[in-house]
């Protein structure tokens, strides 16, 4: 619901990106805030890519906060945004793919930084080794290609060699293979999801996900000095037992902070016993204000 009350009502918001992400963005902030997101396009690939063509030069927070800057600091920007992301085994299951996806937002007329973070395993990210055409095939069937993209290399790669990404129909799938075979020491290929957002749909979808969750938390005012972002903030105080009397991580209770002042507020959940571990939404910002992951 729109919050006409919101301090970004009318506002313009810069999201620096190379990959469209405006498209899942721009309606929660438009849809809650009444903000315009307006999207201005930088290489952000010189900041590091997926494939790996570019090797990250920092963390994935790290990242999105350069990536914000850059952007502002080219038109001189009041508010910024910018996302990053990074696909991997999960630690707990190595054969589930797991997503850390992070959406960084800028307020330099108030001075603070504030970004949420969205872990999941609802995510398209696969990759393989293939021999076959007809293995290509099936691991095109399984990763919802056309409509996802892929990615195609030799096996044998190294920086610098050739790699193919943003195929997103059978023909063209069908020559890099062979061209990427021909080009491999091994005669395998390796193919991967393009975990890219403009070509992979499941992965825009949840940048739009996390976009909801951070314009309703910039439409929170703090309730002692007023300014947005109010939201929880911290680790939650933990049931060391559930209701069974086995080790728990249900939450009993959680923290919410602000961004700009020292108020803070313990709620206290009355179903902690059927309540679990939430999202964390964590703030930072230029005072050092700093939340406990």
């Amino acid at each position: 619901m729109l919050n006409k009350s919101s301090p970004y009502h009318d506002a313009c918001i810069l999201m620096t990106t190379k990959h469209a992400k405006s498209i899942a963005v721009a309606p929660a902030f438009q849809e809650i805030l009444g903000a315009t997101v307006t999207e201005y396009t930088l290489d952000t690939d010189q900041l590091g890519t997926f494939t790996r063509e570019v090797e990250p030069t920092g963390t994935v927070l790290e990242t999105a906060r350069r990536k914000c800057e850059w952007g502002m600091n080219q038109i001189d920007a009041d508010y910024g945004l910018a996302n990053e992301a990074c696909f991997e085994p999960n630690p707990g299951y190595p054969f589930i793919p797991f997503s850390l996806e992070v959406l960084y937002f800028i307020d330099r007329r108030r001075n603070f930084h504030l970004y949420m973070r969205r872990f999941h395993t609802l995510t398209s990210y696969q990759h393989e080794t293939v021999d076959s055409v007809e293995a290509l095939l099936q691991f095109a069937a399984r990763t919802q290609f056309p409509s996802h993209a892929l990615v195609l290399r030799p096996n044998v790669w190294k920086p610098g060699e050739p790699i193919y990404p943003g195929i997103d129909n059978a023909k063209n799938l069908a020559y890099y293979y062979q061209l990427a075979r021909k080009q491999s020491a091994d005669g395998l290929v390796w193919v991967a999801t393009d975990m890219r957002a403009h070509v992979n749909p499941t992965r825009m979808a949840e940048i739009g996900l996390l976009a909801r969750k951070l314009a309703r938390r910039l439409s929170t005012p703090c309730p002692m000095c007023h300014a947005p972002g109010w939201g929880p903030v911290g680790k939650d105080q933990r049931l060391s037992r559930n209701y069974y009397g086995q080790p728990s991580q249900q939450t009993e209770s959680e923290t919410y902070g602000c961004v700009l002042c020292d108020h803070t507020q313990t709620r206290r959940y009355t179903d902690y016993r059927t309540r679990y571990c939430r999202d964390r939404s964590m703030g930072l910002q230029p005072r050092q204000f700093h939340i406990t992951p």
